[in-house]
């Protein structure tokens, strides 16, 4: 699966048989990306999905040169489980 970004407002996954997990972000301060909504089907938990879209808005993130606002409870709790990556939050 592979995770795109459609549209420079969200990242998406999709999930054979249980639609796509979403990830919506806006610009905020300093063109950073606001991580503000994780989404993953129901059907669709429990594999990582939320962390693999965590990690594709990071790289992005990267390639642009840009901080990150968490948000999404989701994506700030992922940044407490990775401390290393603490240098990229706004």
């Amino acid at each position: 699966m592979k995770v795109e970004n459609k549209l420079n407002d969200r990242f998406t996954l999709p999930i054979p048989g249980a639609g796509e997990g979403v990830l919506l972000y806006r610009r905020g301060r300093n063109n950073a990306l606001d991580l503000y909504s994780t989404v993953v089907p129901e059907a669709a938990r429990g594999q990582n999905l939320g962390d693999k879209l965590v990690r594709a808005a990071l790289d992005f993130a990267k390639q642009e040169g840009v901080k990150i606002i968490p948000t999404c409870p989701y994506v700030a709790h992922w940044f407490s489980k990775h401390p290393e990556e603490s240098g990229m939050l706004l």
